[in-house]
């Protein structure tokens, strides 16, 4: 567990209540995801420099008492990943997942209009390659309802980059992927939309 997660998990004040004077909504993780979330993000490299684009479909629902997300990540280098989430909250706000590709499970708490989480995860580099990254996650809920995400990205304990995203909650029409025909909507040039449609495709098929 990180210092900051340790610092905000022994001080359960009001900070991240606020932000710049005006009064943030609290942060209900299950309400949010449930249903329908689209993510839309960039990996940064430790220079700042953007090198991975990426659109998310999530969709969140309640089984046997525990909250379940399903995500499928779509990137500018046509690698596609799906992982499925299992996510408790308890009432005053410690957060925890599991999930086939996290290593020990995340642990986090949700503070005010923060959550704050950290994870070893593995994630896909390219069609063959996976690599064990250790996450630090922040979420915060805005004072309009957008949730913006911040993930800074560790290997071997040196920071390599940093994820930025923002999830727009939708009631389904607002997919990567067109259902009914299977092309990807999430990048606007045809060669890539084209080229990550057929990954799409044959992953759907394997």
């Amino acid at each position: 567990m990180s210092v900051i997660l340790k610092e905000i998990v022994s001080d359960r004040g009001d900070a991240g209540t606020t932000l710049q004077g005006n009064i943030c909504p609290r942060f209900d993780f299950c309400d949010f995801f449930s249903g329908h979330t689209r993510a839309s993000g960039w990996f940064s490299d430790r220079f700042g420099k953007p090198r991975r684009h990426f659109c998310g479909d999530f969709y969140g629902h309640f089984d046997s008492g525990r909250f379940v997300l399903d995500e499928k990540l779509f990137y500018s280098d046509e690698v596609v990943e799906a992982r499925r989430w299992v996510i408790t909250v308890t009432d005053d706000g410690v957060f925890k997942a599991e999930s086939d590709s996290l290593l020990n499970g995340a642990k986090g708490v949700v503070n005010g209009n923060q959550l704050l989480m950290t994870y070893a995860m593995s994630v896909k580099i390219s069609h063959d390659k996976s690599w064990n990254l250790d996450m630090e996650d922040l979420m915060i809920l805005q004072p309009d309802g957008s949730l913006h995400n911040i993930t800074h990205v560790h290997k071997w304990g040196i920071r390599i980059g940093t994820v930025s995203a923002q999830y727009l909650h939708h009631n389904g029409d607002k997919l990567c992927v067109d259902d009914s025909t299977g092309a990807l909507k999430a990048f606007s040039s045809p060669q890539v939309s084209s080229r990550l449609s057929s990954v799409r495709a044959q992953a759907v098929s394997q």
